[in-house]
């Protein structure tokens, strides 16, 4: 151990030392803040690294999936073309009966009129028959609410004390009713 002559150097030389190991100390916590901040910049740039190949490969399948539906598009439509051409080509053939009506006359031209025509009534017709198909199915079900709320009352009217009172009245009076096998007849004004 060190001896000093003098109280004022030992306090002196003691305050220097802690003096020299705050500052040590300062300068320590620096120095690792530093490398902190390094190790997260470079993590935090690694994360956006990533980050970025991720939407950069969703942003490719997008671009592919949104490519493939557009040709699929295009191909549908050409063919939705293609064949309303056939059919008003159809219809041209059957409204000149092959050949009958060749001159393309009025004739020709009024059974075109009416295939168009058939073909409008037709559809009408589909969309009526899905309408009253729609109405019957709703009717059914309300009928089946209002049989169900029928059957509710006609518990609750034979639970209730009273009406079960009077059935059996009735059934301990049964021997004054009339049999089930006697039938009464009633007679025209000519017999």
């Amino acid at each position: 151990m060190v001896h000093f002559d003098s109280q004022a150097a030992q306090i002196l030389i003691y305050f220097a030392l802690a003096v020299a190991g705050i500052l040590l100390l300062i300068v320590g916590y620096q120095v690792g803040r530093l490398i902190a901040s390094g190790r997260h910049q470079k993590e935090l740039e690694r994360s956006q690294k990533d980050l970025f190949t991720t939407q950069t490969g969703f942003k490719k399948l997008y671009e592919g999936e949104i490519s493939q539906l557009r040709a699929e598009l295009d191909r549908v439509k050409l063919e939705n073309e293609t064949l309303t051409a056939r059919v008003e080509d159809y219809r041209k053939k059957a409204a000149g009966f092959g050949g009958l009506f060749g001159g393309g006359g009025k004739k020709a031209d009024a059974m075109y009129a009416l295939l168009l025509e058939n073909e409008a009534l037709e559809e009408a017709l589909h969309k009526q028959n899905t309408k009253m198909s729609q109405e019957r199915s709703d009717a059914v079900q309300e009928s089946m609410r209002n049989i169900g709320y029928r059957r509710v009352l006609m518990s609750q009217l034979l639970n209730d004390t009273r009406i079960k009172e009077y059935v059996k009245e009735v059934i301990e009076e049964g021997h004054r009713l009339p049999g089930a096998d006697h039938v009464e007849q009633t007679r025209l004004p000519a017999q």
